[in-house]
């Protein structure tokens, strides 16, 4: 190098090839390996994206599927939750339920009208004849007045659904009411004829089964006597087996007409 200042061109040349010097070191090589978006799964090699992408797809789908579409993972499954679990829907409609049929309750008005009727009758009996005579047009207005509102819920159609089973129970309660009172006043006779007869009535058919399973126990009951007598003569003779039966249990001395010996 020609010195074209004395001195300032060796030192320049010294600085630049400076044995101290260290060549710059190119930045280090990034490694090989990727991880799962989702969990610790790693992946090497020159086909690690297309690996992690599958398994991504494959082990986490919904999560995958909700990235893809810009949603946050934790959203995502609840979004899903939620969409698989269907909302309870409130029924909405009128005061009865559509699935409730609702139940005419102009008869049973019109008979408790009729009744108030007879004992209005007493005091007035215009009056009681006149709504003897309109209970039935009175007891039909009514039911079609109160259809579908909050008291045909509450009231009408609770009592509506029940009336035939309390109309028989109280049949059979009024049934002796009435005997009593017509008993100390047979004034009231051919008032409460009408109500006496569908009590009777009442009382009748409640009382039907009950007869029948008499019935059925007292031909058991014969049954069982016959059957009885062919085993021991002494009660097929005897005017009353139950009552042989008992003389036997306790040792009583048989009486005059019974069968078996006398001790």
């Amino acid at each position: 190098m020609t010195d074209i200042l004395p001195g300032v061109g060796n030192a320049l040349e010294e600085q630049f090839t400076s044995s101290d010097e260290v060549a710059p070191k190119a930045p280090a090589a990034e490694p090989n390996v990727t991880t799962c978006h989702f969990c610790s799964q790693t992946f090497e090699g020159p086909a690690r994206w297309f690996q992690r992408g599958r398994h991504e797809k494959e082990k986490h789908h919904d999560e995958w599927t909700a990235a893809k579409a810009g949603v946050k993972p934790k959203a995502a499954a609840k979004k899903v939750a939620t969409e698989r679990k269907p909302k309870a829907q409130v029924a909405k409609g009128p005061v009865t339920s559509p699935g409730k049929k609702r139940i005419p309750a102009g008869e049973s008005i019109s008979r408790n009208l009729a009744r108030v009727a007879k004992m209005i009758a007493q005091a007035d009996a215009p009056l009681g004849r006149a709504l003897t005579f309109s209970a039935p047009a009175t007891g039909t207005a009514v039911d079609e007045l109160v259809a579908g509102t909050v008291v045909d819920r509450m009231v009408i159609q609770r009592f509506a659904g029940v009336a035939d089973k309390w109309e028989k129970v109280g049949g059979v309660i009024a049934f002796p009411i009435m005997i009593a009172v017509i008993s100390r006043n047979p004034a009231l006779y051919p008032m409460l004829e009408d109500d006496l007869r569908d009590a009777t009535l009442d009382v009748v058919i409640a009382s039907i089964p009950t007869f029948e399973k008499k019935k059925a126990r007292e031909n058991k009951a014969i049954d069982a006597l016959r059957r009885l007598g062919q085993v021991d003569e002494r009660y097929a003779a005897a005017v009353d087996p139950i009552g042989l039966i008992l003389q036997d249990i306790f040792g009583l001395p048989a009486q005059e007409g019974e069968g078996g010996s006398t001790q």
